[in-house]
């Protein structure tokens, strides 16, 4: 938006409408609530002023009808254009009624009246705070109300006259030129938030994006080494936890014969088989580096441990992933070894880690496609 210009683009003035249209809403009944007061204390000082009860009673009851039909309108919430023109019409019918009482007075009352009606600019623009297109008419209406009205029906001579036109188009000035302010405010203001906003979604996503790339593998989705030492330490430090290390059988003669794409998917549908093989949420699984899997399980024993370790390697050997060159199978296997520890702490990882791992090298010295468990392993 330029600083001149009050009006955004097509589809950001539909979000500016809709995201301001109702508490200017709530705005506008508070506002007309307090105009229908002022206009019956206003009643009380026309009626002072020309001591002609019957026309001030008669057209305060019309702007009473007027605004009270206005306020039933606003409920129904219509559409900005319709919002504006209410809050419009309704000051534009009070100096309407203002402009006809002055006639019916002397030239110095006619006078004291139309000083209050210059103040109406000034209600549209400051005190409701109309768009300005819409502050814009209804003060240029007011402008011409009063020059035709008196034209033709005052009783001030000619240069009294133009001294009254000339309150108005000043007032209705200074009342323009304010409201034009406190409207581009308002749009600079909202802008800025906007970009704020923005500007934070985008921070919020390069944020998700950097945990990603720290927590998580990016070829599998799932947990990282870092990612695995974090959740340990939020959700299994003072539990007994199983350690299952995972290793792809002669996934290298995998790679050479059907090449690295296929490699890297072959790790995919693993990780992806593995990860939902585990039962508990609690249960996690992270890659340990090239073709190595570990997997961290929430158990109460080591047969609870040794129960999950069978039951991933039976899950991946279901999978019947096409292996030409494994002199074990003609499919895609894995070997595990697994170790188990009570009320464990990231201090104890590591050791439990190696355990698994040297329970892994022994599956695979005894001809892999196995599971076995740590020589080691506590009760």
């Amino acid at each position: 938006m330029q600083r001149l210009d009050l009006r955004f683009a097509h589809d950001q003035e539909r979000e500016f409408e809709r995201k301001t249209g109702r508490a200017r809403g709530h705005s506008f009944n508070r506002i007309a609530g307090i105009q229908l007061v002022m206009t019956h204390i206003g009643a009380v000082g026309l009626y002072v002023l020309l001591g002609n009860a019957l026309a001030v009673i008669i057209g305060t009851v019309a702007i009473d009808l007027f605004g009270l039909c206005g306020l039933v309108l606003m409920q129904l919430r219509p559409h900005p254009v319709g919002r504006e023109v209410l809050m419009m019409l309704g000051v534009l019918s009070w100096v309407l009624m203002a402009e006809i009482l002055s006639f019916l007075g002397t030239p110095q009352q006619t006078w004291i009246i139309q000083t209050a009606i210059a103040l109406q600019p000034f209600v549209l623009a400051v005190a409701i705070q109309l768009r300005f297109p819409y502050c814009l008419f209804g003060s240029l209406t007011i402008v011409v109300m009063i020059g035709v009205g008196n034209a033709l029906f005052s009783q001030q001579m000619l240069g009294e006259q133009l001294w009254m036109l000339l309150l108005q188009i000043v007032a209705a000035s200074y009342a323009l030129y304010g409201g034009w302010k406190l409207e581009q405010r308002e749009r600079l203001n909202y802008q800025a938030h906007r970009q704020r906003d923005h500007d934070q979604r985008q921070l919020d996503a390069v944020n998700e994006r950097l945990e990603t790339l720290t927590y998580f593998d990016e070829l599998t989705g799932i947990l990282n080494r870092r990612g695995l030492r974090r959740r340990l330490l939020e959700h299994y430090v003072g539990k007994s936890i199983g350690v299952i290390l995972i290793d792809v059988d002669y996934f290298k003669r995998f790679n050479d014969l059907y090449g690295h794409i296929a490699g890297d998917d072959c790790l995919k549908e693993i990780a992806t088989t593995l990860a939902a093989t585990l039962s508990r949420d609690n249960d996690c699984i992270a890659r340990w580096g090239g073709e190595e899997f570990l997997v961290l399980v929430e158990a109460a024993s080591p047969d609870e441990c040794a129960s999950m370790a069978n039951r991933l390697h039976n899950r991946v050997e279901q999978r019947a992933l096409r292996h030409d060159e494994s002199p074990i199978a003609g499919n895609v296997t894995i070997s595990s070894g697994y170790s188990f520890a009570r009320a464990v702490g990231e201090d104890r990882l590591e050791e439990l880690i190696s355990h698994a791992d040297r329970a892994l090298y022994a599956a695979k010295r005894a001809g892999r496609n196995r599971t076995l468990p740590c020589a080691a392993v506590s009760s």
